[in-house]
């Protein structure tokens, strides 16, 4: 599935940069020089093999101009809404934020990063072929939101079924998290395998946070550590469904 919707492309940019200045929580620059990753295989039941998206994207550099605009006249309306003043001061106050952080760069960034993301999101070892296409934007507008622009790059870039630290790991995984509800997913994920066991049984005492903990390890232990955490979660005695 390609994300051709370009509007859609643009709210969400103009949303993540708008309240990104606004709330300062948006740090990091261009850098570093986006680059792409190899597949990332994860042969498990529950964690097919897959490719995380990479940070590389395609030209919007023609955009950026529309995006900074819709910005600024965001940052306007929201700085009215926040701030209980008229829209000449808030116009004046928005300029100023604009000045100090809508660098096109890093808009460009987030457009790349956005776009590729959801190009590829299908084949996201968390369950991404089962996210709707509001799910997956949800997920790198928080990661962005929280990571920064270039340090979900280099998350992005640097992903991988093995050897990643727990930190970098959990910055993969938490914004899926947030935005998805992994219990109904790992349901129909394991309907969808064929899986025998009676799922009520399996799944019994399992919670959402603890499922989140299984495909972390996916980024620091591979299909082996995957596999451990998940035969320490489920209910491996439960007898297979009627």
């Amino acid at each position: 599935m390609r994300c051709e919707n370009a509007p859609v492309q643009t709210r969400a940019i103009t949303l993540l940069a708008s309240s990104c200045l606004l709330l300062a929580a948006c740090g990091g620059s261009s850098e570093p020089e986006v680059q792409t990753t190899s597949t990332t295989d994860v042969p498990t039941a529950t964690a097919p093999a897959t490719t995380l998206p990479t940070a590389a994207g395609p030209d919007v550099a023609g955009e950026v101009d529309e995006v900074i605009e819709g910005v600024r006249e965001a940052l306007v309306k929201l700085v009215m809404e926040r701030e209980g003043i008229e829209r000449g001061a808030a116009e004046e106050r928005a300029n100023l934020l604009m000045e100090r952080g809508a660098d096109p760069a890093v808009v460009e960034q987030q457009m790349a990063i956005y776009a590729s993301w959801m190009d590829n999101y299908p084949v996201h070892p968390v369950l991404g072929r089962h996210w709707t296409e509001e799910q997956a934007e949800c997920a790198i507008v928080t990661m962005m939101r929280v990571e920064g622009v270039a340090r979900t790059g280099r998350l992005m870039n640097d992903a991988r079924t093995g050897g990643m630290s727990v930190e970098d790991a959990q910055a993969l995984v938490q914004p899926v998290a947030y935005c998805v509800d992994l219990m109904a997913m790992v349901r129909a994920e394991l309907t969808s395998v064929g899986v025998p066991q009676d799922l009520d049984c399996l799944l019994a005492g399992v919670v959402e946070e603890e499922v989140a903990t299984w495909y972390v390890a996916v980024f620091t232990d591979g299909p082996a550590g995957f596999n451990a955490a998940l035969s320490e979660g489920v209910d491996l005695t439960c007898p297979t469904a009627p």
